[in-house]
């Protein structure tokens, strides 16, 4: 399976790796070219000093070699340099290089192993001269290879600091984009939140963050002036509809009390309870367009969300008996946060509306609140019927209702004020098996 980095962290350490594998090759290469270099220019020395001892053809006798060794000993410039001539049968002829053996002809490398006084290392070339005499002259390297050391430290510091320098370009880079992205990811969190009035910072530089932010804060301009005119389309339409709904309200009621005893008189019940539905959806909606403009966070107070889930399980349980459910409440200590302590109510009660209306006689309905470190849990939990899991995603919707639950009472705008509530908190809205039944539990932080 092959790796694709996936963060913006990873793709700059997977090129920082690269570049600094490269600037690895490099240096090594560097230093292997300069070190055989180097290496050349002692045999090309040695050969050329063993072109001067041997001379040319004219004066090229043994005697004559050796005059020439003892001119180069006495030379300062030669003073790196040992000489050794012996003749055919092995004899010392010329030169202050002692040895147990010579080498083969040839270039040779050699360390302490060799006896060489006062050359730890060394290279050697060996030449067959007239009269199969021998010529060895031996280089000492202990400068070179301080040099060569030096070299190859020069290396490695040069490749940590590049090295360095490349990945703290690389973290500053990181840095920048990720505070960018950061205050991007901000704004996106604080509109998902409800705050269509948030925008990306722009620093005027114009450059390609900027006209970034700019387009994204022009697409948010854009969804936010639709928005409004969607919500004021809507509210001008609750309000327009809603006094005449009121006025048609207070006509029936009075003609129900006019009509009373009569069959006139239960069908204006009837008419009248039809018109309470109507006008309870439309109270429901300008609540649920209020939560989720975002308005109601000025109104976020300390909330003991103990003391409120019993006070609603003592208001809800006489409802609960009248319906022949059994309604208990569950704790585990404080758990307060921050909120609006109105709608945070009406989330409870809707919770528990929702299992008493949608379950039937006996049912067990337990509301409990759990307090963690990070969290809060409030939730409902029966043993009814429950609901496919394929359809809580359904239930949640506006006005989203089952087959199954058509004929009874609700609008379907209960678990979708639950879920708008739990978000209006930084909160969500979760529907879960009970197996039997089902559990209904809102999660919010626990900050108080």
């Amino acid at each position: 399976m092959s790796f694709r980095p996936r963060s913006l962290r990873a793709i700059m350490l997977l090129y920082v790796g690269v570049i600094v594998a490269m600037l690895l090759a490099v240096r090594g290469a560097n230093y292997v070219i300069i070190h055989d270099a180097l290496n050349r220019e002692v045999d090309r020395r040695l050969a050329l000093e063993a072109h001067e001892v041997t001379g040319d053809a004219q004066d090229g006798s043994i005697a004559a070699m050796a005059r020439r060794i003892r001119t180069k000993e006495r030379a300062h410039e030669s003073a790196d340099l040992m000489f050794l001539l012996r003749d055919r049968a092995g004899r010392h002829v010329a030169g202050d290089l002692r040895l147990a053996a010579i080498p083969p002809v040839g270039y040779w490398d050699f360390g302490d192993g060799a006896g060489v006084d006062g050359v730890t290392h060394g290279r050697a070339f060996v030449k067959r001269v007239a009269d199969g005499a021998t010529l060895a002259i031996v280089s000492d390297n202990d400068v070179v290879d301080a040099f060569d050391a030096r070299l190859f430290q020069a290396q490695w510091v040069g490749l940590a600091v590049a090295s360095l320098l490349f990945a703290g370009g690389a973290a500053a880079i990181v840095w920048q984009v990720s505070r960018r992205l950061r205050a991007m990811q901000r704004t996106v969190d604080a509109v998902m939140a409800g705050n269509l009035a948030s925008r990306v910072p722009v620093d005027g530089s114009r450059n390609e963050f900027d006209r970034q932010a700019m387009a994204f804060n022009a697409m948010l301009d854009r969804i936010d002036a639709l928005m409004a005119n969607v919500k004021h389309a809507a509210r001008d339409v609750a309000h327009e509809l809603k006094s005449p709904l009121a006025r048609l309200r207070t006509r029936i009621a009075a003609l129900e009390r006019q009509a009373a005893g009569t069959s006139l008189g239960d069908e204006s019940s009837a008419i009248l309870a039809e018109t309470d539905q109507v006008l309870e959806v439309f109270a429901s909606l300008m609540r649920l367009w209020e939560i989720e403009g975002g308005q109601r966070r000025s109104h976020f107070v300390s909330v003991d969300l103990e003391q409120l889930v019993h006070e609603v399980g003592e208001t809800l349980a006489p409802v609960a008996e009248d319906a022949g459910d059994t309604l208990s409440v569950q704790t585990t200590g404080p758990a307060v946060l921050s909120g609006d302590v109105h709608l945070l109510r009406q989330m409870v009660v809707n919770l528990v509306e929702n299992a008493i209306r949608h379950t039937p006689a006996a049912t067990r309905i337990d509301l409990f609140v759990r307090a963690t470190g990070t969290a809060v849990e409030i939730g409902v939990a029966d043993d009814g019927p429950g609901i496919p899991a394929d359809a809580h995603d359904t239930v949640i919707l506006r006005f989203g209702r089952l087959e199954s639950s058509i004929d009874r009472p609700g609008h379907g705008l209960g678990l979708t004020l639950v879920d708008a509530i739990a978000r209006l908190h930084g909160g969500s809205l979760r529907l879960e098996d009970a197996a039997p039944g089902l559990r209904a539990v809102v999660m919010l932080p626990n900050v108080p």
